[in-house]
């Protein structure tokens, strides 16, 4: 048997590269149309792709918005994935600084396109909607960091799934003041949403929790 990896069929790969030439000339064209003004024709004319072709891969055009938004998120959604199993009480604090701070420099960083899909909200039920399962993702991992925490010995009781929308919920109303460029120190910010958080919901001196 040959050790050699299975090589993808060539429409796969065309159909790769035809996905993310829409999504690059997609991202360009809402920086320069905004929302609103953005169309399916518009974003295939300068793809130089058929319409039909862009609805082959895509739903429309919220839908393509979507994709661009949770690529600029990616290397958020990768710190997620890494399990959250801090030793200490300093290093849990380590950890959701890193969070907290990542998701304002990547706001920052993608600044003009964050700005479209601020508009985008407030016009589309179903790009609202994709926001709100971003934030339900987020949710549900904070839940389980904090019934972790809680399980060490770090916390107080609290409900943790109340603490966990509350916590995302206060990082998401600053992400929409570092786009709109309320906010300049990030560090500062990330630091003192993750002290209020530690200082309101965890123990200053840690105790083993009985099992």
């Amino acid at each position: 048997m040959s050790d050699k990896p299975a090589r993808r069929p060539r429409r796969y790969l065309r159909s790769r590269i035809t996905r993310k030439l829409i999504l690059d000339t997609a991202l360009d064209v809402f920086l320069t149309e905004g929302y609103s003004k953005t169309t399916i024709a518009k974003i295939s004319q300068q793809a130089k792709v058929g319409y039909g072709t862009v609805y082959s891969h895509f739903k429309g055009k919220d839908d393509i918005l979507n994709k661009v938004v949770d690529n600029v998120l990616d290397e958020f959604y990768n710190l997620l994935e890494v399990p959250f199993a801090p030793a200490s009480l300093e290093e849990a604090r380590a950890a959701y600084l890193e969070l907290v701070l990542t998701s304002f420099r990547l706001s920052e960083e993608h600044r003009s396109i964050m700005k479209v899909y601020q508009e985008a909200l407030g016009q589309s039920k179903s790009i609202a909607a994709h926001w709100t399962s971003i934030k339900d993702q987020f949710i549900k991992s904070a839940a389980r960091s904090f019934e972790y925490s809680y399980e060490k010995g770090f916390s107080k009781s609290f409900d943790h799934r109340i603490v966990a929308k509350a916590y995302i919920l206060l990082v998401d109303r600053f992400i929409w003041e570092v786009v709109n460029e309320k906010e300049h120190d990030l560090e500062l910010v990330a630091a003192t949403i993750v002290d209020m958080l530690f200082h309101g919901y965890f123990e200053l001196k840690p105790k083993g929790r009985k099992r």
